[in-house]
């Protein structure tokens, strides 16, 4: 069977953000890009830290098995800050079926996350954050303790312990003396020491719901107090991470219940009164599970005033995450239809958008690329009402900002303002094999991002680079940047590049080609032998 060829990300890169200097490296790959469908989690420390090594991804949920690496292994790694990840072909998304899995990312020195994930049909790239809490430097908003307790000295009588008290939202547990310590299995610990991790969110901080369990306030595996599965969007007072250890071994439950003291917001605003939290009022708290990525209505509490600080307190029997709060109903089988009239057809227009609820708090967000023929985008979890915001996502331009009304089954149409935009920058990549006078057809496609040149801010997505192409608005040719491709399992960085507005370039060896000055011999001999695979 004739082989379709396709150059890498590194050529693509080397001519067109080069183009200044078309002498760059190139490399030649023989091999087919064969998903349609494309997601790049940007992992990023929410204090701003590096990231950690040793980090472990997971996928998990109803179509796992449908999720691959860039290369079509299982190997899911944290590269350069992302995790990239395309669906199976045969499995693509269709209008009704969407596909659905999670990420896990774990490590020693994190508070361990899970995030869901949806494909939908015509979406084919989206890029999402996941934010990671390095337990050892915890911005402001997260509050991290880790007391001991020894197995003697509880075992004769009751102990305190609480997350870090100089912060100003505090968790308190009480353990009862001749307390036991049981693993997932059930089976009782030994060990000399009882060591924890105790982690305060506080939702009034921007660290503290973006590290809200699960990525985002929204989602679709809420168990009521009914046993029903359901969707909906926290409003969190309150968020509390507990793991406790014997001797390294991981506690999962207790003989005897253990008490929670949990500091809320005062200035929440309880949703059934619509006034300010007090005494005496009532809140829903729900628990959490990494593993499963699954919220559970555990019971109501009561708010005290408890030295001083307005508090819930209630009995847990196993250990995991705790929110106090109220959960609002929503509907996630609805559409954005994006009405932007002012668009250019085959131009790429990369859109952050974001849900926002009454508290300012931060629903959801994602960034994807739309063009003119971009099918309705799905909405999360979101409840009526709720504020949408769509910007640009290097600039900050608005392009809409309003409530929006949310029912299920229904297509909400948001027209676009029409902003002023940069002129459009093409990049297309040619291909000529040696002795012809023709171009082949075969050319790569790929993810492109970038960032302003010296400013080590993270990349954004630039959009997706189909068969050599890709046209935008997003670049300024009187500015320089720095370029990243993802392709395969191949990453290409290059930085402080050039534009023109139209920038243009054939691969191939001979007068006005561009063969590289690194290895030539060794490129030319690749090009050759990809020509001769396919007849050429």
């Amino acid at each position: 069977m004739k082989k379709i060829f396709y150059l890498s990300l590194i050529t693509f890169i080397s001519v067109f953000a080069a183009c200044k200097n078309p002498t760059d490296d190139i490399t030649i790959i023989i091999e087919p890009n064969v998903f349609n469908y494309s997601t790049a989690i940007k992992v990023e420390d929410v204090a701003g830290n590096a990231l950690p090594t040793g980090l472990k991804v997971e996928i998990s949920g109803p179509d796992a098995d449908a999720i691959y690496t860039m290369s079509g292994t299982k190997d899911f790694k944290v590269q350069d800050g992302y995790i990239y990840t395309n669906v199976d072909p045969h499995r693509d998304p269709t209008a009704n079926n969407p596909i659905e899995f999670s990420v896990k990312v774990s490590g020693d020195a994190i508070l361990d996350v899970n995030i869901p994930f949806e494909v939908n049909s015509g979406q084919s790239f989206q890029m999402k954050p996941i934010k990671i809490l390095n337990l050892n430097n915890p911005p402001v908003g997260a509050a991290v303790s880790k007391p001991v307790v020894t197995l003697a000295t509880l075992a004769a009588e009751d102990q305190s312990i609480s997350t870090n008290t100089s912060a100003s939202l505090i968790t308190r547990l009480e353990l009862e003396a001749g307390t036991q310590f049981l693993n997932a299995a059930g089976q009782v610990l030994t060990g000399d020491n009882l060591s924890t991790v105790l982690v305060n969110l506080d939702p009034r901080t921007s660290a503290g719901i973006a590290l809200f369990p699960g990525g985002s306030l929204s989602s679709s595996s809420i168990v009521n107090a009914a046993g029903q599965t359901i969707e909906g969007a926290f409003n969190p007072a309150a968020v509390t991470s507990i793991e406790f250890f014997i001797n390294e071994q991981g506690v999962k439950s207790f003989n005897k219940p253990v008490t929670v003291y949990q500091n809320i917001d005062p200035t929440y605003v309880n949703p059934n009164t619509n006034a300010l939290v007090k005494a005496g009022d009532f809140l829903e708290i729900y628990s959490y599970e990494v593993e499963t990525g699954t919220f559970k209505y555990e019971r109501s509490a009561e708010v005290i005033l408890q030295a001083g600080k307005l508090s819930v307190s209630y009995p847990i029997e196993h250990l995991t995450i705790y929110i106090a709060g109220y959960l609002e109903g929503a509907c996630p089988q609805a559409n954005l239809n994006l009405v932007a009239d002012w668009m250019t057809e085959g131009v790429s227009y990369p859109l952050n958008i974001k849900f926002v609820n009454g508290a300012e708090q931060i629903i959801s967000e994602q960034v994807i690329s739309i063009s003119t023929n971009n099918a309705p985008i799905a909405v999360p979890a979101i409840p009526s009402g709720s504020r949408l915001i769509i910007t640009h996502p290097a600039t900050g331009q608005v392009y809409f900002d309003g409530a929006i009304d949310i029912t299920c089954g229904s297509v909400v149409n948001v027209a676009l303002a029409n902003i002023p935009q940069q002129p459009v920058v093409t990049m297309q990549l040619f291909v000529r094999c040696p002795g012809k006078t023709a171009n082949v057809e075969a050319l790569p496609t790929f993810q492109l991002y970038y960032r302003l040149a010296g400013s080590n801010g993270s990349f954004l997505p630039l959009g997706e680079v189909v068969n050599g192409f890709i046209s935008t608005t997003s670049l300024d040719v009187t500015k320089r940047y720095d370029f990243r491709g993802v392709w395969n399992d191949k990453i290409k960085t290059v930085g402080n590049k050039a534009i023109e507005a139209n920038n243009t370039g054939t691969v191939g060896n001979g007068p006005g080609l561009i063969i590289g000055e690194v290895a030539p011999a060794n490129n030319l001999q690749m090009l050759t032998e990809a020509c001769a695979e396919i007849g050429q």
